[in-house]
């Protein structure tokens, strides 16, 4: 639940920049930074949910996160919608930490735009899925 806590607490967050204008959202590091670190650990929050279901209820390896992802919406956990977002967040993720340089900012802003639910909907995938031995 932890990490959910967690997740929560940084959407909230990530709401109130996606709340500012493009210009304003952009004029300001701090706003690009908190939002780009905030993603990063939301998306790798996502990552360790879904590893640790992974590693309870499969008998194969993923050889990355964007296997966990695939064996997530093999196993009817996530469905193939959410399976296509959280790729290319586990991609962009991958951008974030070592592409750092090549990182554009008005694609931050984009993803606070439009991308949030994605993690929305993989925290009620997760509960709906596990309800009974989350609670």
């Amino acid at each position: 639940m932890t990490r959910f806590n967690k997740l929560d607490t940084l959407l909230e967050n990530l709401r109130e920049l996606k709340d500012l204008g493009k210009k304003e959202f952009l004029s300001n590091y701090k706003n690009y930074y908190t939002a780009q670190r905030a993603l990063e650990i939301c998306i790798n929050i996502c990552i360790d949910v879904g590893n640790h279901i992974v590693s309870l209820i499969n008998k194969e390896k993923p050889e990355s996160f964007t296997d966990i992802i695939k064996i997530l919406a093999k196993r009817k956990i996530i469905d193939d919608n959410l399976e296509t977002q959280l790729t290319k967040m586990v991609r962009f993720r991958n951008l974030l930490g070592h592409l750092y340089l090549e990182i554009d900012n008005e694609i931050i802003y984009n993803i606070l735009q439009k991308n949030l639910d994605d993690f929305e909907s993989f925290k009620k995938a997760i509960f709906t899925k596990f309800r009974s031995v989350l609670i």
